[in-house]
């Protein structure tokens, strides 16, 4: 399977977004970009910021953003 990067993910929001993407059944991984710049020993660049990469199966971005797209609106108003 090919995944594609869709988004960068708020920490408290990822556990809302993993759920809804399980419930419809969209296959995706969460990569961190903290743990890869320790890994690389370059730790300052996501340090700040405590966000999560989400990847998503290539056949399923199409729907994958359309969800999203509806959480964010659903949460903005």
């Amino acid at each position: 399977m090919k995944y594609v990067f869709i988004t960068n993910i708020n920490y408290f929001d990822l556990t809302n977004i993993e759920s809804i993407l399980k419930t419809n059944q969209i296959d995706f991984y969460i990569k961190s970009p903290f743990s890869s710049s320790v890994l690389a020993g370059w730790a300052n660049p996501a340090y700040s910021f405590n966000e999560k990469m989400l990847f998503v199966n290539e056949l399923k971005v199409d729907k994958a953003k359309k969800i999203l797209e509806k959480y964010i609106n659903d949460h903005n108003q």
